[in-house]
């Protein structure tokens, strides 16, 4: 019988993995037009630096906690700080995508 945990973490990392090929694609091919909450407006370079480096790091926290779920096991504390550092990093993603730091 296959251990939970390794089904789990298996299932984060491969959606971190989604979240990375999103952040790179906004973030080096400068696809800023997939974020949600893009303003026209705004200087795409600045919404491809920002925006797609704070989903870059998403990515890179989602895989990292689906690795150490396989490797640890699953522990409520973790999920919590994964899930309360992705609502943190989603929220100055949108504000990043909308113009947030951006020179006029």
């Amino acid at each position: 019988m296959v251990d939970p945990n390794l089904v789990s973490g298996f299932v984060w990392i491969l959606c971190g993995l989604a979240i990375l090929g999103l952040g790179s694609l906004i973030a080096f091919r400068g696809r800023v037009d997939l974020h949600a909450n893009y303003d026209e407006s705004v200087d795409p370079a600045h919404v491809a630096r920002w925006a797609g480096g704070t989903a870059l790091l998403m990515g890179v926290l989602v895989v990292a906690y689906g690795v150490r779920e396989m490797r640890s096991g699953f522990d409520p504390r973790f999920l919590a700080g994964l899930i309360v550092a992705l609502l943190v990093l989603r929220y100055l993603s949108n504000l990043f995508a909308g113009g947030f730091g951006a020179r006029e």
